[in-house]
């Protein structure tokens, strides 16, 4: 009888260090706050990736890449002049913008970033001050 016991509390034991295990394993897939830096909203990694235009994109490329985008059908309000997405009033911010948009509502997937290969997928939120980037 005494060996039932011992393994009783064996088993016992290792059900309880799983049940510990798997708590802190579901505490840590938690997503990472937002850090903010300035007028910028940083978020480290939350899983979701962003269509934003390659650093090397020409200033005409990315306002093809608006106009087309926005011809697609998406809502370019947010980037228009005085609006919340137009500060800073650069191309290259309101490009951005548009392409995300469009690789949003057109299920998220690789060719819906490609923009005639000028776009590019990142993990940080490019989202700032009062542009909230879907």
């Amino acid at each position: 009888m005494k060996s039932l016991s011992s393994a009783s509390f064996l088993l016992l034991s290792t059900v309880v260090f799983h049940l510990f295990s798997s708590a802190a394993a579901v505490e840590t897939d938690a997503k990472p706050p937002i850090i903010s830096k300035g007028d910028s909203k940083l978020n480290q990694s939350d899983g979701r990736k962003f269509c934003v235009s390659k650093p090397e994109a020409s200033d005409a490329q990315l306002k093809k890449n608006l106009d087309w985008a926005c011809k697609e059908g998406i809502d370019c309000s947010p980037v228009e002049p005085g609006a919340v997405c137009d500060d800073p009033a650069s191309l290259r911010s309101r490009t951005n913008y548009a392409m995300n948009t469009y690789y949003r509502t057109r299920g998220e997937t690789k060719n819906a970033c490609d923009f005639e290969g000028t776009g590019r997928l990142i993990d940080t939120n490019p989202s700032y001050g009062e542009c909230t980037y879907l």
